[in-house]
């Protein structure tokens, strides 16, 4: 009998070992996920900012897509918290050709309402 108690405390015990490091491993992996994502929508921005060091060229393509990109950035920057939660709940993989399709997409969605709002 005493031994079937120590074995019944023991799997208990186990069991809440097993479940605490299962709830801290996902916020690890979660952490890590917000952390990658951050690190690339940075790298977003500074491709961005790079792109609109062309502002002064003699294209006028490439200077509408240096301020196109100017924009963009300043956009990323001002909403980046909102877009990396907004990342998170619609669960986006921290991969750099998935978050410059959702930055993209944000970004045109926003400012297609700014100008539906003019109109």
């Amino acid at each position: 009998m005493r031994t079937e108690s120590r074995v019944g405390m023991f799997v208990i015990v186990l069991t809440a070992v097993l479940c605490l490091m299962l709830v801290l491993g996902n916020n690890t992996e979660a952490g890590e996920t917000r952390a990658r994502l951050e690190a690339l929508v940075e790298e977003y921005i500074a491709c961005c900012e790079a792109k609109s060091e062309l502002r002064s060229s003699r294209s006028e393509n490439i200077r509408q897509a240096a301020t196109r990109s100017r924009k963009i950035a300043a956009f990323c920057k001002n909403a980046k918290a909102e877009l990396v939660e907004a990342m998170l709940e619609n669960n986006i993989e921290p991969k750099a050709y998935k978050v410059r399709y959702f930055l993209n997409a944000r970004f045109h969605e926003k400012n297609h309402s700014i100008l539906q709002a003019k109109e």
